[in-house]
């Protein structure tokens, strides 16, 4: 019965009422017999000071002489209640009473009269008041007891005032008030119990309902609404329910949208995808992977599919390399790297394997190039080689006597050899350059100085081919930041590249030119240019556009990928056009350096 929140709900209502009314009743009760004892301490003090002053023998200091006065006195002159009595006890030894409104204990020790409470009548010897109640067991009533000390002028103490009252009254009307609250808490509690099962009944009523149409939403109905009846927490719950069923209806829109993009995706996407379960089934085939791996429309085991390619990546071996690798399919046209990984289920389990098929016959077709340039590389070394070592031979096998013969010898083996170093420095430096073993010393740097003492360099070996080379610097003096040995390698290569392609007769001109947030060099040349098939590949590595012309002038084929290496380590970039038989333009655009 309590899992349900309308009794729980109850029972809390229940408990909080009881423990506040019982609470508040004790406190309420207790106050209550405070005051009412109070009230009789006070009214008792003013009985006895009312005894004392209507009796003109007790006024006086000499209780002894007057003891008979006194008595008659207490049994004549005083009045008291039905439920009082009174004694006038001696200050002597014994205590002795002198006067009683019981008749008989005249002449008594108030000690031994069972009527008169010893322990209070002590305390109040030292001239205090002291007071008590005591329950008699027999009759089971309360007796308020009150000893009042009296003094002469000589403020020594006389006699004592000794006044008992029965107060039994009061605690029966305190156990009266006490029951008629007890009485009242269960009213309340049964009122408690019925109101609290209508206002619970109220607020579990529409969590009821809420229930209901969460159960039809789960069964895949969402076009469920809740009636909002009221404006509180209820009523937003349902508000907010209603506005949950609108955004899952839209998510479940967007998921089917999503959906689509994917499997569209994933059906025009230029690697193939193959989803497979662990038992070998086909989940999901892509047309690209279809097209990869001939597929039937009757194929629906993997195994049986992947037979036709391969056999290293059977299922079992696929699960023996825990569902997770990497393999080259070599195909009859082409070659794909296929990457597979695990895919998991509802219970975060390997569900199957998912494979993607990559196409890499083109970068197979770059190793491909690579391995003929390295091919090209040993031709270029093993060619100086072979010359130098004949020449060398010859020249051990007497042609040292022959001044003339030695010295072109001699220099056929220099000129080979700076060939060979060309090489080799230029190949080290791209390696270099690849493992980011190159340190720069960025620096500031004027970029009209550094092109001005290019161009010096090399205004000796445009002039040997009557080339015109100017160089315009520009006004502004603008300043980048860039290694300065690195910069300098890439326009000698540039410039030299353009002095070097440029016919006897031609024009070479160096431009600098500032944009918002850039250097520009410009370098222009009427050279024999590039072809267009070409220009796409003139950064590549031992990419050549007339190999023989360019062995016969001593290129290597790397100056140009040296130089765009820097750049690029510089947050540079090097631009080149080019037109056949016409010329080439190059623009190196360098940051500026902010002041």
């Amino acid at each position: 019965m309590f899992k349900s929140i309308r009794w729980r709900f109850v029972l809390i209502y229940f408990l909080l009422i009881f423990l506040a009314m019982t609470i508040v009743g004790f406190f309420i009760v207790m106050q209550f017999e405070k005051i009412q004892l109070d009230m009789n301490s006070k009214n008792i003090k003013a009985r006895v000071t009312s005894i004392y002053a209507s009796s003109s023998a007790m006024q006086q200091d000499n209780w002894i002489s007057n003891a008979g006065n006194i008595k008659r006195n207490v049994m004549n002159s005083i009045q008291l209640g039905y439920n009082e009595n009174v004694y006038i006890i001696l200050n002597d030894m014994n205590k002795t009473i002198i006067a009683s409104s019981i008749l008989g204990l005249e002449e008594y020790s108030a000690y031994n009269v069972e009527r008169i409470n010893s322990e209070i009548l002590v305390k109040s010897i030292n001239g205090a008041v002291a007071e008590t109640i005591v329950k008699n067991e027999l009759d089971n009533t309360q007796i308020s007891h009150i000893s009042y000390p009296l003094k002469n002028d000589g403020e020594d103490i006389k006699g004592y005032i000794y006044l008992t009252n029965d107060i039994s009254y009061i605690y029966s009307t305190v156990d009266q008030s006490r029951d008629m609250f007890t009485r009242a808490t269960f009213i309340a509690l049964l009122l408690t119990i019925i109101l609290g099962f209508i206002i619970s009944k109220s607020i579990t009523g529409p969590i009821k309902a809420l229930t209901v149409k969460a159960k039809q939403m789960s069964q895949g109905d969402f076009n469920q609404k809740v009636e909002i009846k009221s404006d509180d927490e209820i009523g937003q719950l349902g508000k907010m329910f209603n506005y949950l069923i609108d955004e899952l209806r839209m998510s479940m829109s967007r998921l089917t949208q999503e959906k689509s993009k994917i499997e569209t995706t994933l059906t025009y996407m230029a690697d193939g995808v193959l989803t497979v379960d662990k038992r070998g089934n086909i989940i999901h085939i892509n047309p690209v992977a279809k097209k990869i791996l001939s597929v039937r429309s009757k194929d629906v085991f993997y195994d049986q599919i992947i037979s036709r390619k391969t056999h290293d990546l059977y299922l079992d071996r696929i699960e023996e390399n825990k569902w997770n690798g990497t393999y080259v399919l070599e195909t009859e046209k082409e070659t794909y790297k296929v990457d597979y990984a695990p895919f998991m289920d509802g219970q975060n389990q390997i569900g199957g394997v998912i494979l993607v098929f990559k196409n890499i016959t083109e970068q197979f077709r770059m190793e491909k190039l690579q391995k003929e340039f390295v091919a090209n590389v040993s031709h270029e070394l093993k060619t100086p080689i072979t010359t130098i070592k004949s020449y060398t031979e010859t020249l051990l096998e007497g042609a040292l006597e022959e001044e003339e013969v030695a010295t072109d010898f001699l220099k056929v083996i220099n000129s080979e050899s700076d060939r060979m170093s060309r090489l080799v420095s230029d190949l080290l430096r791209l390696s270099r350059m690849d493992h980011e073993e190159t340190s720069w010393t960025k620096e500031k740097i004027n970029i009209n100085e550094i092109v001005k003492d290019t161009y010096t360099k090399l205004l000796l070996q445009a002039k040997s081919k009557n080339i015109k080379m100017t160089c315009n610097l520009d006004s502004r003096n603008s300043n980048v930041l860039f290694d300065k040995d690195g910069l300098e390698q890439i326009l000698l290569n540039i410039i030299g590249n353009a002095i070097k392609y440029t016919p006897e007769g031609g024009d070479v001109s160096i431009d600098i030119s500032s944009e918002t947030s850039r250097v520009v060099i410009s370098i222009k040349d009427t050279g024999v240019g590039i072809p267009k098939e070409d220009l796409n590949h003139v950064f590549e590595r031992f990419y050549r556009v007339d190999k023989a012309r360019t062995r016969q002038m001593g290129g290597t084929g790397l100056g140009l990928s040296i130089a765009e290496q820097i750049a690029k380590a510089h947050d540079s970039v090097i631009e080149l056009n080019s037109e056949f038989h016409i010329g080439t333009t190059v623009d190196i655009k360098i940051p500026k350096l902010l002041k």
